[in-house]
């Protein structure tokens, strides 16, 4: 580990010496991370003990970043990442094919983000982001329905594209981006230090001693607009292409995303929801089809002291249905991350391993009730309780392999999950998470299952 940092410390103070000899901007900074997380029946709902042991583990992200400005229209940006993880539960990280299980994982050292940024140039009004980078926070698209994750596989130790990013501004309130991206299965484009270990030729979360990124090597663009309608009343429509190629169990196919996505705020009460209709097929021919969305309501106490926030709203993604040739389950393209609830991403991965990999947040054959309260009890504190109800489109038909006994291929109630998620802010550069969730399973899986419980605690500090 002391090397690892020293490493890390000497590419940054190379970056940061140059952007001091060239830049009339520069912004050093760092993050560290340190997270525990216990998952109780939270992959197989214990329904497959022998094949997903319970998980209680620690994991460091150390972050080092440079953010350089040239000159008003010119500027670049790079990052390094590393989180390395040990395991003190009953599960192992398993190496070498199966013959070598260990407590600590050492991960990698890798460029997280490395981009420039050319504003409006000759005075046109288009703007370029060119590099690896992430859509979070203020290039965010809507809530992260369909692109938010460009690197599953590594959880939430980075979340980039490989991207060129052009936003065109037509007018005041109204600008459209156009986007490609290329997110191989393991990072092809910048060097790693430090690799990981675990040396395999396919499946599995390691591969050739760099950790798996996405399900398959994925190629994909869009064209994504933003506009103002009038106070209040806000629009993105869009288009998304995504190309996934062959790889283990991944088939290779095309799939074609229109939708749209609206929000309307007037005083305290909110409306939000998107739609997305999904056309496409596989490299053999099969037809793939699918829909998704979601609408919520809210409405802000503003006059109570906690000022509380309720909102109510429903989620639809369609299944794959049994008995015919197409495929009609929902694609969630660019976006497997938790959505409304972080366990359920894990508990999907035995029934959608044979479309996405062995990832997690495949979100498919899914609908819920959900209902959510936001509290602010105190300054700098935030809490998140949420209720869901939880339904399948579409039954399952899994008779055979490692998790024929989880699902009862009869019912479609998933069950009810209960959600508890904290924000504190201790100090201005020091901040804390707690989150707890429930799950009890429904008739969608088998006898088996058992209630499944997901508890993670972070504490963070950023220079």
């Amino acid at each position: 580990m002391k090397k690892l940092l020293l490493i890390l410390l000497f590419f940054l103070l190379l970056m940061n010496f140059t952007a001091i000899c060239y830049a009339i901007e520069n912004e050093f900074g760092a993050s560290l991370r340190l997270r525990q997380e216990i998952w109780d029946n939270v992959v197989d709902l214990g329904a497959v003990p022998s094949a997903q042991p319970d998980r209680n583990f620690f994991r460091l992200r150390i972050q080092l970043w440079d953010n350089v400005k040239f000159s008003e229209n010119f500027g670049a940006y790079v990052r390094i990442t590393t989180e390395p993880k040990y395991y003190t539960g009953p599960y192992r990280l398993t190496l070498d094919n199966g013959t070598n299980r260990k407590r600590f994982d050492q991960d990698e050292v890798v460029v997280d983000n490395l981009y420039i940024d050319i504003k409006k140039t000759f005075e046109l009004p288009v703007s370029f982001r060119i590099g690896r980078q992430d859509f979070l926070g203020k290039d965010m698209y809507g809530e992260g329905f369909l692109i938010l994750d460009g690197t599953p596989g590594d959880g939430s130790r980075t979340f980039y594209f490989n991207a060129i990013k052009a936003r065109i501004d037509i007018a005041q309130g109204h600008s459209v981006d156009l986007v490609y991206v290329s997110n191989p299965k393991t990072d092809i484009y910048l060097p790693s230090l430090h690799p990981a270990y675990f040396d395999r030729a396919s499946g599995g979360l390691y591969i050739d001693h760099k950790k798996r990124l996405t399900g398959s090597n994925e190629r994909g663009f869009w064209i994504y607009g933003r506009h103002k309608i009038i106070d209040g009343l806000n629009i993105e429509p869009y288009y998304i292409y995504k190309k996934e190629k062959e790889y283990d169990v991944v088939k290779e196919s095309h799939i074609n995303t229109f939708g749209m996505r609206a929000v309307f705020k007037i005083s305290d009460f909110s409306l939000r929801g998107e739609f997305a209709k999904q056309y496409g097929k596989y490299e053999n021919g099969t037809k793939r089809s699918g829909f998704g969305g979601y609408a919520f309501a809210g409405y802000t106490f503003t006059k109570c002291p906690v000022k509380p926030t309720l909102e109510a709203g429903y989620v639809y993604l369609s299944g794959d249905k049994t008995d015919t040739a197409k495929d009609e389950g929902f694609n969630p393209l660019f976006s497997r991350a938790p959505q409304w609830n972080e366990l359920l991403i894990y508990t999907l991965v035995p029934e959608t391993a044979g479309k996405g990999g062995p990832i997690p947040g495949y979100w498919t054959n899914f609908e819920a009730f959900v209902v959510n309260l936001k509290l602010k009890p105190i300054k700098d504190m935030e809490i998140k309780l949420s209720y869901q109800h939880l339904w399948a489109d579409e039954k399952t038909n899994i008779t055979s392999g490692t998790y024929k006994d989880m699902f009862s291929n009869n019912g479609k109630n998933r069950g009810d999950l209960l959600a508890f998620i904290t924000n504190y802010k201790f100090i201005k550069n020091l901040d804390g998470m707690l989150q707890i969730e429930y799950f009890e399973p429904g008739n969608f899986y088998s006898d088996k299952a058992r209630n499944a419980t997901f508890i993670r605690w972070q504490l963070q500090y950023k220079l």
